[in-house]
């Protein structure tokens, strides 16, 4: 099983750092440990957002330069943490917090 390398973007790790240090860590546990092997296997707490929302197609294109890539979310409830793969690397484009309604609202 090969192992996938993290890519946190500045923006990413800024929006870490205004959370309160729990849920940082909870975040950062969640995505080595869910992320590093099989990001693309869908689970209970993960899965592709299809279609891509309006809010993170931007990010994706900005990123990779591909508007084809499939975005997906890990669930580390409350929170949202949205990503693409490229090659053998995740890259965490967003991290928002989803309380109720759907991904599209709690981006907006």
């Amino acid at each position: 099983m090969s192992v996938y390398e993290i890519r946190i973007s500045p923006q990413v790790q800024a929006q870490l750092d205004l959370l309160r240090a729990f849920d940082h860590v909870r975040i950062l546990e969640a995505i080595e440990e869910k992320l590093t092997h099989e990001p693309l296997v869908r689970s209970r707490n993960r899965k592709p957002l299809e279609p891509t929302p309006p809010a993170l197609a931007e990010f994706v294109k900005n990123l990779l330069g591909d508007v084809t890539a499939t975005v997906w979310e890990l669930r580390v409830v409350p929170w949202r943490v949205a990503y693409a793969v490229e090659g053998r690397a995740v890259h965490i484009l967003y991290v928002f917090r989803k309380d109720q309604g759907t991904t599209d609202e709690a981006l907006s």
